[in-house]
């Protein structure tokens, strides 16, 4: 009969590893997973958890809403004060534009009168300079333009001597010369009147002192303008203010 192990034996026996299978392995890796999920899980449910607010924090918070409020008055300001500018933007705007409007209307005026000055007879300067030593000149070519009578004018009698002015009358508004000239020049009187009988474009010219002809006095078959005031108002000067002379007359 075979004798049964000894209890030494049966130690040597319980005390061998049994071998582990894939299954257990498996069940002890899962079971690992299930404690790290755990704690994970307990980590973020304590993170979650609020920190108590400390004093520090508190201070932060008021200066945060203070600088807010700050802000706040800030911007309301700058709101009315581009709506105040905005208002006197719009004004100045207003002012602006009636400005302009009133520049555009004194230009439009001041062409106006000056185109009634130059179809005027005596809208010039050399119309008023006549004196006691002026040149009358007659019988020269009329019909052109004023200023080509002019400078014609002022070649021949340029070698007399300086010339000051050469006024040559014309109907106003039609612009057209009356025929005869009013010549202002510097010591050469006598030499200007040595010209008498000359010819100037093929037509013989008369010169004499023009105090000795009826045209400086008045002209004839001459209406004149408002601004001339007639025909027969004196040719030397200039023609007078009535309200200012008997405004100085008065006081």
């Amino acid at each position: 009969p075979i004798v049964g192990h000894t209890a030494d034996e049966r130690e040597d026996s319980m005390s061998i590893a049994k071998p582990v299978t894939p299954t257990l392995k498996k069940k002890k890796k899962n079971k690992n997973k299930k404690t790290r999920c755990h704690t994970a899980d307990e980590q973020e449910d304590s993170m979650s958890i609020a920190k108590p607010v400390t004093p520090t924090l508190k201070t932060n918070l008021k200066k945060q809403t203070n600088k807010n409020k700050k802000t706040v008055s800030l911007l309301s300001r700058t709101v009315l004060h581009l709506c105040s500018s905005s208002k006197t933007n719009l004004k100045r705007q207003k002012i602006l534009k009636e400005s302009k409007a009133n520049l555009k209307k004194q230009k439009k005026t001041e062409r106006e009168r000056k185109k009634k000055e130059d179809s005027c007879c005596f809208g010039c300067e050399e119309a008023y300079q006549n004196n006691d030593e002026t040149i009358f000149v007659k019988g020269f070519q009329h019909l052109r333009p004023r200023d080509e009578i002019k400078n014609e004018l002022s070649n021949i009698f340029g070698s007399c001597g300086k010339i000051i002015s050469v006024f040559v009358p014309m109907h106003c508004g039609t612009c057209v010369p009356l025929g005869f000239a009013f010549i202002n020049l510097l010591n050469g009187k006598e030499k200007a009147l040595k010209l008498n009988g000359s010819y100037m474009g093929g037509r013989k010219l008369k010169v004499m002192i023009a105090t000795d002809s009826d045209e400086y006095f008045g002209f004839d078959d001459f209406d004149g303008c408002d601004l001339c005031g007639g025909p027969y108002r004196p040719r030397s000067r200039r023609p007078i203010d009535i309200d200012k002379v008997s405004f100085e007359l008065y006081y």
